[in-house]
């Protein structure tokens, strides 16, 4: 009979590095291995001289389940929403899906958002699309349009997929693509690149936890929004921690809390509080409260209130949420978004049992 390697718990330390350090040489290993060496590589990199930071257009939340969570996803990342707020989530999808939101945020601001992610053997590819804009700004005699949108590509996979440590450890990775600007009275326009990288770690059936490092890519990597000026923003970095845990005593309720460091030393730490009530097959119950930057001071939070549902009818999934902003009830915003969840194609190689 084989002898297995656990058997003898003094190699133990051995295996460890030899899994980390010894590359796997298929490609999707090397990409495997990239990813956690630029993640390392760039906390230690410093930025160049930039003359300012600007966000992107993910930190709405991604679909209205989500929100109406009050965007406390990081450790649930269970569907095609977990593109826009911890890539690592997609890995564990079984089957194809697709994702569609639009709003009128703060009743001026279109916004649509687009996902779709498609598991295979060796991981799941998705790949994400956001426009949203503001149309008739008055800018003299013309009317000026802004508009700003985010291709997202994304690769997520179970680490036992290329290690033997790491059955329960999802990784993945966005490579974001940005282009935005003005049109019409103000002709202006810029593009950028980032990328994210997201860790989910299913403890077990009733707890998980997240990680998700955003805009990872630093300005010496090219990290940044280039303005067709000549000059250059740098993109702000969030470290988003989270906790999802499903009570033993009700299986019915899904409980998670959140909280996004900011990379700047400006920016204030904003947490995030939310739980779903799945009552049936069909209906699901949520809400939430999600704490938020005021955009008039950039260093004044708010808590806001969110509210959702969801019906779910053989593989297609309609989610509304309702969040409040500011603590004026005036500039509340509805979510409407759709979602279509596909059979299972296989079973996932390094998946959780």
């Amino acid at each position: 009979m084989k002898k297995s390697k656990f058997q003898n718990p003094n190699k133990l330390g051995k295996n460890i590095i030899r899994e980390i350090f010894c590359l796997d040489l298929s490609f999707f290993g090397f990409i495997c291995h990239l990813v956690f060496v630029i993640w390392f590589f760039s906390f230690a990199t410093s930025n160049a001289a930039v003359i300012g930071s600007t966000d992107d257009s993910m930190t709405v939340g991604g679909g209205a389940r989500p929100i109406g969570m009050g965007r406390a996803f990081t450790a649930i990342a269970d569907d095609c929403d977990a593109i826009f707020i911890n890539p690592a989530g997609i890995a564990g999808l079984k089957g194809p899906q697709l994702m569609s939101m639009a709003t009128n945020l703060l009743g001026e601001v279109y916004y649509l958002e687009f996902s779709g992610a498609v598991p295979t053997p060796n991981g799941t590819f998705a790949a994400g699309y956001i426009t949203t804009g503001v149309n008739g700004i008055p800018t003299g005699q013309v009317l000026t349009d802004y508009y700003d949108s985010l291709l997202t590509l994304s690769y997520a996979v179970p680490l036992a997929r290329y290690f033997t440590y790491g059955k329960n450890l999802y990784a993945g990775v966005n490579y974001k693509i940005y282009n935005r600007g003005f049109t019409g009275g103000v002709n202006q326009f810029a593009t950028g690149q980032s990328a994210d990288l997201g860790l989910k770690f299913i403890i077990s059936q009733n707890l998980s936890l997240g990680l998700c490092r955003q805009n990872i890519l630093p300005v010496s990597m090219g990290g940044v929004i280039h303005l067709s000026a000549g000059e250059e923003e740098s993109l702000a970095g969030i470290t988003k921690l989270g906790i999802a845990v499903k009570p033993t005593v009700q299986e019915k309720l899904l409980v998670s809390a959140d909280i996004d460091l900011p990379a700047e030393s400006g920016r204030p730490t904003t947490a995030h509080m939310g739980f779903e009530w799945k009552e049936n097959k069909y209906f699901t119950f949520r809400g939430g409260l999600d704490q938020s930057v005021d955009p008039a001071t950039a260093s004044h939070t708010s808590w806001n209130p969110a509210l959702g549902a969801s019906l779910n009818y053989f593989g297609l999934r309609v989610d509304y949420a309702y969040h409040a902003y500011y603590n004026d009830p005036g500039l509340a915003t509805q979510y409407v978004s759709l979602s279509y969840i596909g059979e299972p194609l296989f079973s996932l190689k390094g998946a959780v049992n």
